[in-house]
């Protein structure tokens, strides 16, 4: 046996392998709507993207959601994150709820704006970003788990239980429709504006789909070993 059929054969047998590792895919996109949130309206704003992979069924093991938003009184938000999978499944995130809202203090956080990212992994900065310390009138920045309370605005606090964050998306199918929501839910606390985001999900293609790209490359490489023998004999 020839090296360069060693080295066919050596590629085909650790195939598997590196397939193992490289396995995670990241979806990012950016959105700049450059949009005025109606304040005091439960109307809101909605923003809606999808997603479709080229690599069949991929399940989310992560979610960001980056929100830049001008103006107003944090403490007023309220936001989902809705995905409608591709396999007729719905969840949803709570992305912001009266940030900042206590038992004592039902009006919230006092802060103008935020420049935020919010996960549902491991890299927040400082917790949960309902219980984040802000300035008055000034921007949030930084890195937070989303507030994941969902209960009624209305009633809201930092006591109530967690239960919806981005991490709530894991498993799920990322192809199908993304929308984000945000509303103003008080009136008197000035405009805020989204004036982007970006939403980034980091998928795992589905075992399923993992083994036919595998057997697929077995084939090929079985041919060139094949060619290559052939050859040799002749």
């Amino acid at each position: 046996m020839n090296m360069k059929t060693k080295t066919l054969l050596t590629a085909l047998l650790t195939l598997p392998l590196l397939a193992g590792v490289a396995r995670a895919t990241l979806y990012t996109s950016t959105y700049d709507p450059n949009t005025a949130i109606p304040d005091g309206s439960t109307l809101g704003i909605t923003e809606t993207e999808t997603i479709s992979s080229d690599v069949g069924d991929a399940a989310i093991n992560n979610v960001d959601v980056t929100l830049n938003i001008s103006g107003g009184y944090n403490g007023d938000l309220y936001g989902y994150l809705v995905l409608q999978s591709a396999d007729s499944s719905t969840t949803t995130a709570i992305l912001l709820n009266r940030v900042g809202s206590t038992a004592s203090d039902p009006f919230g956080a006092a802060g103008s704006g935020f420049d935020v990212t919010l996960t549902g992994g491991a890299t927040a900065n400082s917790g949960d970003i309902h219980t984040a310390a802000e300035t008055a009138g000034a921007a949030l920045t930084g890195t937070y788990l989303a507030d994941g309370r969902s209960v009624s605005p209305l009633t809201v606090t930092d006591g109530s239980p967690r239960t919806a964050g981005l991490d709530t998306l894991n498993g799920a199918d990322a192809n199908g429709t993304w929308t984000l929501f945000l509303a103003d839910l008080s009136e008197g606390g000035g405009q805020s504006t989204l004036v982007s985001w970006t939403l980034g999900v980091s998928v795992v293609p589905e075992p399923v789909t993992w083994a036919l790209l595998i057997f697929a490359s077995e084939l090929v490489l079985r041919g060139l070993v094949v060619w290559r023998l052939r050859r040799g004999r002749a």
